[in-house]
């Protein structure tokens, strides 16, 4: 378990108009102005809370800059304010999946710039945006054109979705800032941000229902925002080839018990075979809904109810068909002292993922769940579009 410690500097001012910095403080992180560690990762942290909160920030690369604002947190003040600068472009940035979907720009192969007429309403252009998922219920003049600079589009969409937020942004070009307040963030600091690397935070032993010896263990993401379990059920071999299962969170079906997935019966039926297995780890991953989130779950299963599949619904809300990871899988399965397993999948995607981070799959055992008339078509699109297997 990891142990933190922090020191405290008494700043003496009296006699002198500025403070000459100690050599220990030089020492940390190479100045004392970066006392709170790496200033990239930091700001990209604070940039996808500014998001959050509906507020604005400044991306830039190179010579060029965007103000951006979250479509799905921005209020009607700020963007009021936002259109009211003098000398800015403004423009409405969706990801090529959005585009599609909406039927505004099907070629374009990367970011969109919607531009619109200066009396559209925030709520019409949140329609755009896929905050109502059912889209526009009026028509509008719109000129879709491929993203100017698609690298600090890009970019917002990333810290968007780390906020599991929409990939949508109110994007302005201006000549200059409105504001001191407003934080500003280069691409390239992107590049250096948020990288996966995990913190052992708490273990405990956590009887379960059918798996009375087990222990839970939590990590932490150090430059994100995840926190992932460790499922330790019996005592697996870490010699031979362990019984793993990756399981992302599903509040809806793990917990509530919901029909419109199979998640629920996975999870115990993973749990079930770890245990006549003689034990195994489910790694339970902070990834609910294919990565997007669980709001935007809950809209895509809104836009299934109208007719769409599940990769359908995820595409017409801007995202990929799958925007999860396992990068912090395998860095988990290493902590825990584990380089070779069987998984419990019917995804080979997962097996080709943890080969790639070298982790070595011995096998895959099946992990077929019950069908239902609630998650039947659900179950077919994953089998017929996304390669899962039956068995």
């Amino acid at each position: 378990m990891n142990q933190y410690c922090g020191n405290c500097y008494a700043i003496t001012v009296a006699g002198r108009a500025e403070h000459q910095a100690t050599e220990e403080e030089k020492q940390m992180n190479g100045h004392p102005a970066a006392i709170n560690g790496d200033p990239a990762a930091l700001e990209a942290e604070r940039a996808v809370e500014e998001l959050r909160r509906g507020r604005v920030i400044q991306l830039f690369d190179g010579d060029q800059s965007l103000l951006i604002a979250a479509m799905e947190t921005l209020e009607p003040p700020l963007f009021e304010r936002l259109r009211s600068l003098r000398r800015s472009e403004m423009a409405l940035l969706i990801t090529s999946q959005r585009s599609e979907a909406m039927q505004l720009a099907q070629a374009a192969p990367g970011p969109v710039a919607i531009s619109f007429p200066s009396k559209t309403r925030l709520e019409q252009l949140r329609a755009v945006a896929g905050v109502h998922s059912h889209g526009l219920s009026e028509k509008l003049q719109l000129r879709p054109l491929p993203a100017e600079n698609p690298e600090l589009a890009d970019a917002g969409f990333r810290l968007a979705k780390l906020g599991k937020l929409l990939p949508a942004l109110l994007a302005v070009r201006t000549a200059a800032a409105p504001g001191t307040d407003i934080l500003n963030l280069s691409v390239s600091a992107m590049a250096q941000a948020f990288r996966d690397d995990l913190s052992l935070i708490s273990r405990a032993r956590v009887p379960l229902v059918h798996a009375v010896d087990t222990d839970i263990v939590l990590f932490r993401q150090r430059h994100g925002f995840g926190e992932h379990l460790a499922i330790l059920i019996g005592d697996p071999n870490l010699k031979a080839a362990v019984p793993v299962r990756l399981h992302s969170a599903c509040l809806t079906g793990d917990v509530l018990g919901s029909l419109r997935c199979d998640c629920g019966d996975q999870l115990k039926r993973a749990v079930s075979r770890m245990v006549s297995l003689g034990g195994g780890v489910l790694l339970y991953l902070d990834q609910e809904g294919r990565g997007i989130g669980l709001a935007n779950k809950l809209r895509a299963y809104d836009l299934q109810d109208a007719g769409l599949d599940t990769l359908d619904a995820d595409k017409h809300l801007g995202f990929l068909p799958d925007e999860r990871t396992y990068d912090v899988a395998a860095l988990m399965l290493r902590e825990l002292g584990i380089q070779r397993i069987r998984l419990l999948t019917n995804n080979p995607y997962k097996i080709r993922a943890l080969t790639q981070l070298g982790i070595q799959v011995a096998g895959r055992m099946p992990l077929v769940a019950p069908v239902n008339t609630h998650n039947q078509r659900y179950l077919q699109a994953k089998l017929d579009r996304a390669g899962h297997l039956a068995e």
